[in-house]
């Protein structure tokens, strides 16, 4: 594995947080990149999306709805009346085929969330149902909805008993306005609960001797159900039933590198937590280099660390009063979502530092060690939002400041200047919301 790691510790854009692999339902190898650590439930994204089509295989396994049930149907009182619209069946939601040239979960989003399940029906598919594929959130969502209508149950709800109950997994997942799970994404899970749900696709949905997912499930959830149309290869291979084809077996995929990567044939899982958004050359060293290179015995606990600013023991106090502006740090991420931070500050305090700002109208404080990450809870009015710090000043004098949100993959990165300006940047940029108090499990 050495090459493996070395190549990823060399990759100026590829950060990982912890591997995990599986093989024979064994655990191979692990490795945990400080500071995250096993027992953190990072947000994984669009792995949400297996478990909600993993809630939609049961419902069907109880004969709540039928894979060729239309949406309307299931949907009544959300019926736009669109001959079209009334061709979308529940198989067409799971293997985004609905015809849409592009993703639905706009047209929704800006709405109140009681109006969601309505305007996502009145998207008219803009070619035929059936045709194509286009990655869909909108479906996603409807799928979680659709369980909610047959169930009575929200999706953490249904899947506790059934599914994350009997693997041992404690799921959290974010939630609307509405107290509903986002069918397209929300879910926390340990690399480990990657691992597991993994695990129990390879074993065609039996854990422990005992038939969780129906007989016939998983062959089909993870075929190739509609071709993708995709520049880069990973993409490129098919869909499944909310799951990715991969170059062997088939790969649960979440942004910015949440993975767990199932490889039927040679009985492999390889569950990944990440922050990057160049996911394929991630992939590229994983099949090349980390695949080739596995030991065939279990190897020991691994663990390195993400690297932490070098402190030059340059100046004392630093202050902003304005708002920190995009930093100029090198980097190939696209940034968006950034917060509103002012009234930013730090001084030195003994032999580390103690900083704060001000986001949404609530005052902030944290404290950082020298050559190390420290955990602790941001505390913004009364949510308290689980961190990690580092910190140090640069030859100029400059101070810079990263703070790891341990519950999802992102980490922002902050400097301040003696001259009062500070700037900021995202590791990689949430996807959903520039408000930290929303970076965690809620």
């Amino acid at each position: 594995m050495l090459s493996f790691l070395d190549a990823v510790a060399a990759h100026p854009d590829l950060e990982l947080h912890s591997l995990l692999v599986l093989k024979s339902g064994r655990t191979l190898v692990e490795h945990y990149w400080t500071p995250w650590q096993a027992e953190d439930r990072p947000l994984v994204y669009s792995v949400s999306k297996t478990l909600t089509a993993s809630a939609i295989g049961m419902a069907i396994g109880e004969g709540r709805l039928q894979l060729d049930d239309p949406v309307v149907a299931l949907l009544p009182e959300a019926d736009p009346g669109d001959p079209v619209v009334s061709q979308i069946t529940v198989h067409h939601l799971l293997s985004m085929s609905t015809g849409h040239d592009q993703d639905t979960i706009d047209a929704a989003i800006e709405f109140p969330e009681a109006e969601w399940v309505s305007r996502l029906l009145a998207v008219r598919p803009q070619t035929p149902v059936g045709s194509r594929h286009v990655y869909n959130n909108g479906a996603s969502f409807l799928l979680g909805e659709i369980i909610r209508r047959v169930t009575g149950e929200d999706l953490v709800e249904y899947l506790r008993p059934r599914l994350t109950g009997p693997l041992g997994i404690d799921l959290h997942w974010d939630t609307d306005r509405l107290g509903r799970a986002l069918g397209w994404s929300g879910a926390h899970l340990r690399v480990a609960d990657l691992a597991k749900i993994g695990e129990l696709l390879r074993c065609d949905g039996v854990w422990n001797g005992v038939r969780l997912l129906p007989e016939g499930w998983v062959a089909r959830a993870t075929s190739r159900q509609i071709p993708t149309v995709d520049p880069t290869r990973e993409w490129n291979l098919g869909y499944g039933y909310q799951c990715w084809m991969s170059r062997e077996g088939f790969r649960l995929d979440g942004a910015f590198g949440q993975f767990s990567l199932v490889i039927p044939e040679r009985e492999l899982v390889i569950a990944i937590t990440s922050a990057q958004s160049f996911t394929q050359e991630l992939l590229d060293l994983v099949w090349d280099q980390l695949i080739p290179e596995l030991p065939s015995e279990p190897t020991p606990v691994g663990h390195a660390a993400l690297p932490v600013p070098n402190d030059a023991e340059v100046g004392s106090e630093w202050a902003a009063d304005g708002p920190a502006t995009l930093g100029t740090w090198p980097t190939r991420e696209e940034q968006q979502n950034l917060p509103e931070l002012t009234r930013l500050w730090a001084r030195r305090d003994g032999a580390g530092y103690r900083l704060g700002f001000t986001h949404g109208g609530a005052a902030a404080e944290l404290t950082a060690e020298p050559g190390s990450w420290r955990r602790q809870e941001l505390v913004l009015g009364e949510t308290r939002i689980p961190v990690a710090v580092a910190a140090g000043s640069d030859a100029s004098g400059a101070l810079e400041v990263r703070i790891a949100f341990i519950e999802t993959p992102h980490t922002l990165r902050l400097r301040l200047d003696e001259s009062g300006s500070a700037a900021q940047t995202w590791t990689v940029s949430p996807l959903h919301t520039a408000d930290l108090t929303l970076l965690r499990i809620y």
